[in-house]
């Protein structure tokens, strides 16, 4: 048999994915880009890479037993795409440590040895159900990843499943950062002079004064949506950013259906007390399998989803950012318990609010105009 129709070898492994996302580093990427590359991958389904990293979308919101397998070829191998539902392909560099690793949001990484080297790396998915939520926290889609030595060849496009009855989603534009724009009629551009446009995205937040907040995870959301609670945030001193976190995190399980559950009420006590999360919140895997087990409605107390578009319309700047479609609210609620305990106040604040937003979904205009309300945010 010939050796190139045969991995020289294959690792198992299995992945607990949640936020419909998973990521692949060879040791050289920075945790701070990962945002960079989700927007990315949202603007051009169904991955992005820098060389570095790997993130690839997933149709499901959530497979705590996610099964992967890592494949190690010669060179490019035979083409099977017929049998994969998502397929797509990217550069990624494995460093000397020879350590693929392989993570997704609140969840353990999974480490795989593969040798120091550049590839060519192709990720093959499939047994979808939905996307979005997929019925269960085990919903049994699988992957493959293969990967073989660069060879500088243009990467194959991708392909995305086509869901019967919906089809394949729309990509999302990723935000223009400010002072970017296309110039236009009436704008000009000279040496050390730039004339921003109508096109150009403004920004509530100055970025140039405040370098530590370029990488804060979830205040480019609001700062795209709502510029006065991020604006507001950031003016917040660290006292009333951490009453934030607590307040958001608490009413994001409180509208999730878990505030009440006997498990659940000492870790939210806790919180408010600034104490430590007792068991099983000292663990987000611990967590998570626990509200597995839990077995608890989907559609907490939001009743069941109904987009936040108008019909034959668009969903609006709020609703496109946090309206993710279908989904399990327990499940989008509980980071943000984990982010409000974060000990830095601030990214404690947007992203306990975050997971709140997402929590909320097509609700999330009433949590926004909640938060306004409740720490004096003029709307």
């Amino acid at each position: 048999m010939d050796e190139r129709t045969l991995p020289v070898s294959e690792t198992q492994v299995t992945v607990a994915m949640d936020y419909g996302q998973f990521c692949l580093d060879g040791g050289l990427g920075d945790p701070d880009v990962e945002l960079a590359l989700l927007e990315r991958a949202q603007s051009d389904q169904p991955s992005a890479g820098n060389g570095a990293m790997l993130l690839v979308l997933c149709p499901h919101q959530n497979n705590f037993q996610m099964s992967v397998t890592v494949q190690m070829w010669p060179s490019r191998p035979p083409a099977d795409r017929d049998q994969w539902q998502q397929v797509s392909e990217g550069r990624l560099e494995i460093d000397p440590r020879e350590v693929l690793t392989l993570s997704s949001p609140t969840t353990e990484p999974v480490d795989v040895t593969v040798p120091a080297g550049r590839y060519t790396v192709e990720v093959a998915g499939r047994g979808f159900v939905n996307y979005g939520w997929p019925g269960s926290t085990t919903p049994g889609d699988v992957w493959r990843i293969r990967m073989w030595p660069y060879d500088g060849l243009t990467k194959t496009p991708a392909q995305m499943w086509d869901m019967p009855g919906f089809g394949v989603p729309e990509n999302t534009p990723p935000p223009v950062p400010a002072g970017e724009g296309q110039p236009t009629h009436g704008s000009s551009s000279t040496a050390g002079t730039t004339t921003t446009t109508a096109t150009t995205r403004t920004t509530a937040i100055d970025f140039e004064a405040h370098p530590e907040l370029r990488n804060v995870l979830a205040l480019r959301d609001f700062d795209d949506c709502a510029p006065d609670i991020a604006a507001a945030i950031v003016a917040m001193d660290p006292q009333t950013q951490r009453r934030l976190a607590r307040w958001a995190a608490i009413r994001a399980f409180e509208f999730a259906g878990l505030a009440d559950c006997a498990w659940v009420t000492p870790a939210l006590e806790a919180l408010r007390n600034g104490d430590p999360l007792p068991a099983p919140f000292d663990d987000p895997q611990s967590a998570s399998s626990r509200l597995a087990a839990e077995n608890l409605p989907p559609q907490g107390k939001g009743g069941p989803y109904r987009s936040s578009a108008a019909p034959g319309g668009e969903k609006p700047p709020t609703g496109k950012m946090f309206d993710h479609g279908p989904m399990h609210r327990p499940y989008y609620a509980m980071p943000a318990l984990f982010s409000a305990a974060d000990p830095r106040p601030i990214v404690a604040a947007f992203q306990a609010l975050s997971h709140a937003c997402a929590t909320y979904a097509e609700h999330v205009d009433t949590l926004l105009d909640a938060t306004r309300t409740e720490f004096g945010i003029p709307g």
